[in-house]
């Protein structure tokens, strides 16, 4: 079996991937409480609140980014870009899901409290596409 080289650009969907699963794991969300305190979640911590498709939602953003790791290692067939686009389609999904209902607090509030872990999934994701787009074959 023949060895195939590739440059970092090969694994620019992979780097993106990663991104998103390490930005789900950083605060999402962070406030200070009357300079006293200050609260932070994660996606993790979103996964504990909210209804059930809440937390599905949630976790697909993260399940989405980790299944498309995998997929660039582990050989399917010639249907793996495939599913590496539905495995980010996925997260991206779940993500979206996640911000557009959080009624509860409020878009323009949420808006004010987004940390580093928000960015770096949204910075992951385009990573993450822009290495797919690059990537086809």
């Amino acid at each position: 079996m023949a060895k195939k080289s590739t440059s970092l650009l090969g694994y620019l969907f992979v780097i993106g991937c990663a991104i998103t699963a390490v930005g789900f794991v950083l605060p999402i969300f962070s406030a200070n409480i009357l300079g006293i305190a200050k609260a932070s979640v994660n996606g993790f911590d979103l996964v504990g609140k909210g209804d059930s498709l809440m937390k599905v939602a949630a976790l697909l953003v993260f399940i989405g980014a980790v299944a498309g790791i995998v997929f660039e290692f582990v050989p399917v067939g010639g249907v793996s870009n495939l599913l590496k686009l539905i495995a980010l389609v996925i997260s991206i999904a779940g993500g979206l899901y996640c911000f557009f209902n959080t009624s509860d607090v409020g878009l323009k509030l949420a808006a004010k409290v987004l940390s580093v872990g928000f960015y770096a999934i949204i910075a992951g994701w385009i990573v993450a596409l822009v290495g797919w787009l690059l990537g086809k074959k």
